[in-house]
C-alpha cells in the first residue's frame, strides 16, 4: 500500500533510486500508514454530545492596571518570550515569498511585529527574546528578509528562528509521491508540529537557560495582534495558569474554530469539523492567541500529537514521470489538540477591533482590503 511507487521508482535513474531509497529508510512507515487509516479511511467525527461552552471572563472583570504591572515586571526580567508561527507562503495573496514578507504601505506583517517588540523593549528597557518558526520552503528566505531590514531595529542576538517539521503527503490509494526534483513530497506537518520542532531544535532548552518561564504565541497573518499583550500575560502570571487563551465572539459562518470543552477538558474544534449550523452554539472563536508556561511547553513537547486531514492540490509526478496538479492527501497536526494536557487554562474574550483581523485571501472576506481598513481603524496607518 504506502511503499507503492513502484511504477515511478522503475524509471528513475540509479542515483535517484537510491536517493529514493535513503530517503524512505528515515520515514516512519507505520506512523503514516497508521495516519492514513485513521485521517482517511476510517475518519472520526466530533461527537457534539461531549461538547460545551467554556467558562471566560472579559477584561472589564479584571483589573487592568494590577495585571499589566504584573506583566511588566516579568517583561523586565526577562521572563517572557514571544513566539511567532510563521511558516506560511503568501500563495492565496499571489505574494511570492514568505507570507510575513507582505505589505502594506513599504510595512511588511513582520515589521508590523517587531515594532511593538521593540516598544516594549523601550518601555522596561530589557531585550525581549523572539522565536519564530519558519518552514523549509520558506527558512532562507525569512532570514534573508530580516538580514535585508536590518532586524527591524531589533538586536538580532535577540532573534531565534527554527523550522517545523514534516509529514509525507499520499495519494489517495496511499502512495507516496515523488515532486519535480525526484525526492518524497512531503510538507510542513501543521502549527500542532511546533511543540516537538521546539524540543528537538533546541529552543526549549534555549529558553530554560535564559530563564523564560512564559511564553507568548501568535500566527503572523493576524495583522492587529497584540504581541506580547501584557493584559493577557498578566492574567496568565496571576493565576499561575499553564495556559491562557484569548478569543472573540465569532460572526455567523465565520471560518474560525471554537474554544470549548471536550468531555470537560478544554479543546478547539475546527470550524470544518462541526455538525452544520452547531458552529453558532459556541461563543468563543479561536484566534491563535496563547500564553504557555514553560513546565506546560516542556510537559507536550513528548505528547504525540494527532493528525487531521486535509486535501490539497500539490504538485508530483505521476506513475509516468509526468508533472501532474492532482488532489493529494495531505496531514496536519493542530496545536490545539494540546491543550487537553492543560489543568490550568483560562480563556479571556475581547472586542475584535483592535485584536483580530486574518489576512487569508486576495480579495474578499479576510482580505487584504479588509486587513488594510483594520489598520487604518486602529491608527497603524
Amino acid at each position: 500500500m504506502i511503499t507503492n511507487w513502484r511504477p515511478q521508482f522503475e524509471l528513475l535513474q540509479q542515483k535517484e533510486q537510491q536517493k529514493l531509497e535513503m530517503q524512505y529508510k528515515r520515514l516512519d512507515m507505520e506512523e503514516i500508514r497508521n495516519v492514513y487509516e485513521d485521517t482517511y479511511q476510517n475518519p472520526s467525527s466530533v461527537d457534539m454530545n461531549f461538547i460545551s461552552e467554556i467558562p471566560y471572563t472579559t477584561a472589564d472583570a479584571l483589573d487592568e492596571e494590577m495585571l499589566m504591572n504584573i506583566a511588566y515586571d516579568a517583561l523586565g526580567n526577562g521572563q517572557v518570550a514571544v513566539l511567532l508561527m510563521a511558516g506560511g507562503q503568501g500563495t492565496r495573496l499571489e505574494h511570492l515569498g514568505p507570507k510575513g514578507t507582505f505589505s502594506f504601505e513599504g510595512r511588511s506583517l513582520f515589521e508590523l511585529q517587531a515594532s511593538q517588540l521593540k516598544n516594549f523593549e523601550d518601555k522596561v528597557k530589557t531585550p525581549i527574546q523572539w522565536y519564530i518558526m519558519t518552514s523549509d520552503i520558506n527558512h532562507g528566505e525569512t532570514l534573508g528578509f530580516f538580514e535585508s531590514n536590518h532586524y527591524f531595529g531589533l538586536n538580532p542576538v535577540n532573534i531565534h528562528f527554527f523550522k517545523q517539521e514534516h509529514f509525507p503527503a499520499l495519494s489517495k490509494e496511499g502512495e507516496l509521491l515523488i515532486t519535480e526534483d525526484k525526492d518524497i513530497l512531503l510538507t510542513p506537518n501543521g502549527n500542532g508540529g511546533i511543540f516537538s520542532a521546539l524540543k528537538k531544535s533546541g529552543v526549549l532548552e534555549d529558553m530554560k537557560d535564559r530563564g523564560i518561564n512564559h511564553i507568548f504565541m501568535n500566527n503572523i497573518d493576524n495583522v492587529v495582534v497584540k504581541v506580547a499583550d501584557p493584559l493577557l500575560v498578566g492574567l496568565h502570571i496571576q493565576n499561575e495558569n499553564e495556559l491562557t487563551s484569548k478569543s472573540i465572539a465569532p460572526k455567523p459562518g465565520e471560518s474560525v474554530g471554537r474554544l470549548c470543552l471536550v468531555d470537560g477538558r478544554k479543546s478547539v474544534v475546527e470550524y470544518t469539523e462541526l455538525p452544520e449550523g452547531e458552529e453558532a452554539a459556541f461563543k468563543n472563536g479561536n484566534i491563535g492567541v496563547h500564553v504557555f508556561s514553560m513546565d506546560y511547553l516542556q510537559k507536550i513537547s513528548n505528547v504525540r500529537m494527532p493528525y487531521h486531514l486535509a486535501l490539497k492540490k500539490l504538485l508530483h509526478m505521476d506513475h509516468t514521470l509526468q508533472a501532474v496538479r492532482e488532489e493529494v492527501l495531505k496531514f496536519e497536526k493542530f496545536y490545539f489538540d494540546a491543550f487537553v494536557h492543560a489543568d490550568t487554562h483560562m480563556t479571556l474574550q475581547v472586542d475584535r477591533k483592535g485584536e483580530f483581523s486574518p489576512l487569508k485571501n486576495k480579495v474578499g472576506k479576510d482580505s487584504i482590503e479588509t486587513a488594510y481598513k483594520d489598520l487604518i481603524d486602529v491608527g497603524v496607518f
